[in-house]
Formats: C-alpha cells, sequence, structure tokens
C-alpha cells in the first residue's frame, strides 16, 4: 500500500460505515480501470452488515475476479455466510466463469473458514456451482 492509499484508508475511517461505502462505490465505478484499487481498501476499515452487502452487491457485479485479492478483501469483512450468499446471488450461468471464480474463491473460503459449519457451507457451495 502506497502513501496515497495510506491516507484514503485514514479518511475511510474518519467517515461513516454507510457514507464510506457510498464514498468507494462513487469513487470506483466498475467501468474504471481503478476499480481494483477499492479491493486494497476495503480491508482496513469496519463495515456494517448492511454495507458489506452493499459493497458485495455493487463490486461481486465483476465476478468472476481474476485473482485472490478481491476474495481475500471481502473474506476480511465479512462472515463465510455473509460472503457465500452475496457470492451466490452475483453468480453467472457460464460454466467457465464460474470455474474461474472456484478456482480462487475457494482456497480463500478454506482459509478463512473458523468453524465445522463455515467447512460446511463451503463444501455446499463447490456442490452447487460446480
Amino acid at each position: 500500500m502506497d502513501a496515497r492509499q495510506r491516507a484514503l484508508c485514514k479518511e475511510l475511517r474518519k467517515m461513516s460505515s454507510a457514507q464510506a461505502a457510498d464514498w468507494l462505490i462513487g469513487a470506483y465505478p466498475l467501468d474504471s480501470d481503478d476499480w481494483g484499487e477499492a479491493m486494497v481498501l476495503l480491508p482496513h476499515r469496519s463495515w456494517g452488515k448492511t454495507e458489506q452487502h452493499q459493497l458485495a452487491d455493487h463490486f461481486f457485479k465483476k465476478l468472476p475476479f481474476s485473482g485472490y485479492r478481491g476474495y481475500e478483501s471481502f473474506a476480511s469483512i465479512m462472515s463465510i455466510a455473509s460472503l457465500i450468499g452475496c457470492i451466490e446471488k452475483a453468480l453467472s450461468d457460464d460454466a467457465a466463469r464460474r470455474e474461474l471464480l472456484l478456482y480462487y474463491l475457494i482456497p480463500v473460503l478454506n482459509r478463512a473458514a473458523k468453524s465445522d459449519p463455515d467447512r460446511k457451507m463451503i463444501n455446499e457451495l463447490v456442490l452447487r456451482v460446480a
């Protein structure tokens, strides 16, 4: 993270969760070249559940991500159950896109899993998506 990103994180922490979510979505529209920077900033503040879902609904329109960072960012701010629920809402019908999603998502979910119920949800997701 560079100095500019650290300054942005500091500003985000000064805002309410709702204000920060609105700012991130406005500053990083999905058609911008730097929308992925939001994934760098996302884990550096606490988010309310409503804002977690708002951010996921927005950025998951880009699924599947072509790397781990986006999934790791959301896994750091959301429960496994919430993350899986948001991902399922955004799933593509395209088999190749689903395969790419699972390739990057499952290792992240497995690292984030804290309990047997978490691991069960992950296994059930794989069965539904594959």
